[in-house]
C-alpha cells in the first residue's frame, strides 16, 4: 500500500466531529441515560451543598444579630472603682475603618414609665446618637426613644407611636420628661440580655460615660479590639474590651467552616462517576471503534468524534443540571446568591472533571478490527 493511499484513508477531523454528534442524536437510550445521569450528578450534590451554606449563613447570622462581632468597652477597674470611658472618643469610633457603629451609654439606676402607660415602670439609660444605626433604627425629627421588644410586648405601644418617657429622679439625675417623641421598638439582643425590658433615651451624655458598645465587622474584629484598650484609655489607664459573645475554641468560625465544608468537594465523585460511566459506554463499543480503526481513525480523529458526542451530551445534561439544581436549591430554602453561584460552580467543575477523564479514555491506544479477531 502506497503512503498516498494511506493518507487517504485518513479520517479529517471535521468528518470526525460530525460523526460523534451524529451518534449523539441517534445514540437513543445511551444518549438519554448519559444527559439523565450529568443532569442528576451536577443537580444532586449542588443542591445539598447551597442547602448546607444556607444553614451556615443563616446560623452566622443569629450569631451576629445576638450579638457576635461586638465588643463592649468599660474603664479599668481601680481601687475597687470602675473608671469612666470618654463620650466622644466612643462616638467618633464608627469613622474608624472596620467599625460598623458605636455609642456610649451611661446606667443612672433610674426608672421610668410612659406618659400614657404610667404602670410600666422600666430601667431607662441615656445613650448616645450612635444608638441608632448600631440597633438599625431610623431616626425622626421629633427625637425617639428606643423600646426593647420586650417593654413594646408588655405595655402594648407599637413602633413608631408618639410617647413620652417620664424619668423618675436618682441619686445622680433629677426627674425628667422627653417630651413628645417617636418610638422605635428594636431588639435589643445585641447589647446583652440584661436590657430586655428597658428604655434608651438618646441625649446628650457629659464627658464620661460608664461603657461603649462596639459593633465590628468580622474581617476586622480582631484588628479593631486590639486598638480599644487605648483608644477609650482615661486618665492614663486603659479600657478593658470584651466581647459581647463567649468565645472559645469550641465556638464555631463560619468562615473556616464555609471554607472546610466536605459537600463542596462532591463535584469530584461526580466527575468521577460520569467518567467511569463514559468509559463503560466506550467498552461497550469496542468493536465499534475496532471497525472504525479499520477504516483509518487514529488517535486525534477517535478524540474528535467522541469528544463532540460528549460535548452535545454533556452540555444538554449540564444545563437541565443546572436549572434543575438552582430549582430544587431554592425550592428547599437555599438562599438565591450561594444557591447561584454554588450551583454554577459544580456543573462548571463537574463537566471540566469528567471531560479530562473522557478525554483520558478516548487517547487510549485502539486496535483494528483484524487485531480483535486475531485476540480472539
Amino acid at each position: 500500500m502506497s503512503r498516498a493511499s494511506a493518507r487517504g484513508r485518513i479520517w479529517p477531523l471535521s468528518l470526525a466531529a460530525r460523526e460523534g454528534l451524529a451518534t449523539a442524536r441517534t445514540g437513543r437510550w445511551t444518549s438519554a441515560i448519559v444527559v439523565i445521569a450529568t443532569a442528576w450528578l451536577i443537580a444532586a450534590p449542588a443542591i445539598a451543598d447551597a442547602l448546607g451554606v444556607t444553614r451556615l449563613m443563616e446560623a452566622e447570622q443569629d450569631w451576629i444579630d445576638a450579638g457576635g462581632h461586638v465588643y463592649v468597652v468599660t474603664g479599668a477597674t481601680v481601687d475597687g472603682d470602675q473608671l469612666p470611658i470618654p463620650t466622644s472618643t466612643c462616638e467618633s469610633l464608627a469613622s474608624y475603618e472596620g467599625v460598623e457603629s458605636s455609642f456610649a451609654l451611661t446606667r443612672s439606676g433610674a426608672t421610668g414609665a410612659l406618659a400614657s402607660v404610667p404602670g410600666g415602670r422600666a430601667s431607662v439609660y441615656s445613650v448616645t446618637s450612635g444608638a441608632l444605626p448600631f440597633l438599625g433604627i431610623e431616626g425622626d425629627p421629633r427625637g425617639v426613644a428606643i423600646l426593647s421588644s420586650g417593654f413594646s410586648e408588655r405595655t402594648g405601644v407599637l413602633d413608631g407611636e408618639t410617647i413620652e418617657v417620664v424619668r423618675q429622679a436618682s441619686d445622680s439625675e433629677p426627674a425628667a420628661r422627653t417630651g413628645l417623641v417617636a418610638s422605635r421598638v428594636a431588639n435589643i439582643a445585641p447589647m446583652g440580655d440584661e436590657f430586655d425590658g428597658a428604655l434608651l433615651v438618646p441625649s446628650l451624655l457629659g464627658d464620661t460615660a460608664d461603657a461603649c458598645y462596639v459593633a465590628t465587622d468580622a474581617a476586622r474584629h480582631e484588628a479593631v479590639g486590639e486598638i480599644l484598650p487605648a483608644a477609650l484609655a482615661y486618665d492614663g489607664r486603659s479600657a478593658a474590651a470584651a466581647d459581647r459573645l463567649y468565645t472559645n475554641e469550641f465556638t464555631v468560625d463560619y468562615t473556616t467552616a464555609y471554607e472546610d465544608r466536605p459537600l463542596r468537594w462532591l463535584w469530584i465523585a461526580s466527575a468521577l462517576a460520569l467518567g467511569l460511566m463514559w468509559a463503560l459506554v466506550q467498552w461497550f463499543r469496542r468493536s465499534h471503534t475496532a471497525i472504525y480503526a479499520t477504516f483509518g481513525v487514529r488517535a486525534p480523529a477517535r478524540l474528535t468524534m467522541q469528544l463532540s458526542e460528549w460535548v452535545l451530551l454533556a452540555l444538554a445534561g449540564a444545563a437541565g443540571g443546572w436549572a434543575l439544581g438552582l430549582v430544587g436549591a431554592l425550592a428547599l430554602g437555599a438562599r438565591t446568591t450561594p444557591a447561584l453561584s454554588i450551583v454554577s460552580a459544580h456543573t462548571a467543575l463537574t463537566l471540566i472533571g469528567a471531560t479530562l477523564i473522557v478525554i483520558t479514555v478516548a487517547l487510549k491506544p485502539t486496535g483494528t478490527l483484524l487485531n480483535a479477531l486475531k485476540d480472539r
